[in-house]
């Protein structure tokens, strides 16, 4: 591709803006509807939605872009979120916005994958082709965009709810999330190379002689299996900590506050291991997994504030490794087979994890909320068992 400088801060502000859409909403509908005492199942049902519409609408829309174009794909599900949110402003009965959440994730299907692969599709730009370091570069950037978005949206949470303690102050600021996505929306510029085929990264041999690229080797499952438990753990967290607060009466406030100790951990994790090579993203993998064990392991026992803030920040830290290693294999498969077919299968993944994640806990937490930490830890035990068996099978 010609060497034209392509604008990357509207891809970055609308993963950030995105995110932190999410971030606002994803905890304020459960939270509102555990305030009114809606059984945990239900919402859990209802907290689905999204992940549920989401594990089809990449696959349903995944050529979208090609006929219509980058920029007006991104520009329809920004429009998408603002309506939502806009209906979300006058109603929040079950069933309505069970509806709404179902739609959010249909337009998510048209928006993350396309996202991906624009990144993708800019490394065909001669300054990033031809520079290993500015790749990566590339994708931390992407990654952080998206995890500051989610930190921005736990901050400002945490602030207006330790001032004043009204769960539906957040629907408005998603209401302004959403704004300002549509807004960044019309400022992406269109690719100028050719999207009709799915060739994300011209491969040649300056390209293929790089080792941590091409040359790697691993079952494909394994990067969309840890993906997947990545999303089931954060979207069961997501809905476990708010009935166990609710019961143990802490501050509402604590739900936002707890989550950006974990998004803000993270995000740091994430801008040092997004530097590594897989060699030793892999092998500390197994560290960081018998971590995240112990950490749900302790949140069943735990009933003290701060101890819950000590595990959030640790469960940050450690199970970002799952997104790192999963992230930059998906990338790198889409570079080696001049695909993006790969980065579809990543969000589907993504999607069925943060689907399961609140029916099964919901389910789990209406017997006991703490036997849903434990459920947790016993999923992660199995993917630690999993990693073990294909550790070896990924290679350089």
């Amino acid at each position: 591709m010609e060497n034209k400088k392509y604008r990357v801060f509207p891809i970055l502000f609308l993963a950030f803006m995105r995110v932190g859409l999410g971030v606002s909403i994803g905890l304020a509908i459960p939270l509102y509807y555990i305030d009114i005492g809606l059984e945990p199942g239900i919402i859990g049902v209802i907290t689905s939605g999204t992940a549920m519409s989401y594990l089809v609408s990449p696959l349903i829309f995944k050529n979208l872009y090609k006929k219509i174009g980058v920029k007006f794909t991104i520009i329809l599900s920004c429009i998408g979120f603002l309506i939502i949110q806009i209906i979300l402003q006058f109603t929040l009965d079950p069933l309505i916005v069970y509806i709404l959440l179902i739609l959010d994730g249909i337009f998510m299907g048209s928006f993350w994958p396309v996202l991906m692969t624009v990144i993708s599709t800019i490394s065909k730009l001669d300054e990033y082709n031809q520079n290993d370091l500015l790749k990566d570069r590339l994708m931390k950037r992407y990654s952080l965009a998206w995890n500051f978005g989610g930190i921005f949206s736990f901050i400002l949470g945490t602030l207006v709810l330790f001032f004043i303690e009204n769960i539906l102050l957040m629907f408005i600021f998603s209401l302004l999330f959403a704004t300002s996505g549509l807004i960044f929306a019309l400022l992406i510029q269109e690719p100028e190379n050719n999207l009709d085929k799915e060739i994300i990264v011209p491969i040649d041999d300056r390209v293929k002689s790089i080792p941590n690229r091409e040359d790697i080797s691993f079952p494909l499952f394994l990067p969309l299996v840890m993906i997947c438990v990545y999303g089931f753990l954060i979207g069961g967290l997501g809905l476990a900590y708010p009935i166990k607060s609710e019961l143990l009466n802490f501050p509402l406030y604590t739900n936002y506050l707890f989550y950006f100790f974990r998004m803000s951990t993270q995000t740091a994790t994430l801008s040092k291991t997004m530097d590594l090579n897989v060699k030793k993203i892999k092998k500390m993998i197994l560290v960081s997994n018998i971590i995240v064990i112990v950490s749900f392991i302790l949140m069943g026992l735990n009933y003290n504030i701060i101890i819950f803030g000590i595990l959030f920040c640790v469960f940050g830290s450690f199970n970002s490794f799952y997104y790192t290693l999963s992230f930059k294999l998906t990338v790198f498969k889409n570079i080696a087979k001049n695909t993006s077919k790969y980065s579809v299968y990543f969000e589907i993944m993504v999607g069925i994890g943060f689907f399961l994640a609140p029916i099964l806990t919901g389910l789990i937490a209406e017997l006991n909320v703490d036997i849903s930490f434990f459920f947790l830890a016993i999923l992660s035990v199995f993917t630690f068992i999993l990693y073990l068996i294909f550790y070896r099978k990924i290679k350089e």
